[in-house]
């Protein structure tokens, strides 16, 4: 998470440079770049994030303190398209995306205890509403909306040691769409007539949710992913 940290901040200040440069020719005279209209693209990258369980008295009494924790990571892209709005140097506009998500995550039979963890992303969708502020051919924006992605999980105890089977009693499993809340930033450069580059970072939160076992016990299950991203996107 570090390294995508710092990846972001290289890239945000190679941007803003190239902002500031274009600031320099306004101020000269050349005209102000027209953010208004239609744009459709590709964004393309990394995601990783959190994926846990936990239950006072499941996985059949194996998982150390009760709960087991995963960090689903891989690629992140889709397609996306808007509309934007500009008055002055305010953009707003409407954004939606789909994709596809390969974050993933498992383990089986961790340091001797008899119990395993997955969890793996698929197909997603958004929709974002958008603030931004436009200097020339440089877009800072600020997004939020919903988002619904496939989450495949199952957590619980293993019958019969480390090539068992999970236990159908002491286990849970799920596989669907998973809807929560979605937030986001990028700088976005118009380099070329309407092609734009786009560095992209969001965080999607898909709540907790209660599941019970075979024995009526209780796990909360919750989910959460960081998504960093860059794009190229056209202008109509």
């Amino acid at each position: 998470m570090r390294q995508i940290l710092a990846a972001t901040v290289a890239m945000l200040a190679i941007v803003t440079a190239a902002g500031a440069a274009d600031s320099v020719a306004t101020e000269a005279g050349s005209a102000t770049y027209n953010w208004s209209g239609f744009y459709a693209g590709v964004l393309l990258g990394y995601g990783t994030g959190d994926s846990s369980a936990i239950s006072d008295n499941g996985f059949d009494g194996s998982a150390p303190e009760d709960r087991a924790d995963l960090s689903p990571k891989g690629f992140a892209g889709g397609a996306v398209a808007g509309y934007n709005w500009q008055r002055d140097q305010l953009v707003f506009g409407v954004e939606s995306e789909v994709g596809y998500l390969g974050a993933k995550d498992d383990f089986w039979f961790p340091d001797g205890d008899d119990y395993f963890a997955r969890s793996e992303y698929g197909l997603y969708g958004s929709l974002a509403g958008r603030l931004g502020f436009a200097i020339d051919r440089t877009l800072i924006t600020a997004r939020a909306g919903v988002i619904v992605a496939d989450i495949d999980y199952g957590y619980g105890d293993i019958d019969g040691g480390v090539n068992g089977e999970p236990d159908p009693d002491s286990s849970i499993f799920g596989d669907g769409a998973r809807a929560g809340f979605t937030i986001g930033a990028s700088i976005e450069h118009a380099f070329a007539g309407d092609w734009v580059g786009r560095l992209d970072y969001a965080y999607s939160d898909f709540g907790s949710h209660i599941e019970t076992d075979g024995f009526d016990e209780t796990y909360d299950v919750s989910d959460n992913l960081h998504m960093i991203r860059i794009g190229l996107i056209k202008k109509f």
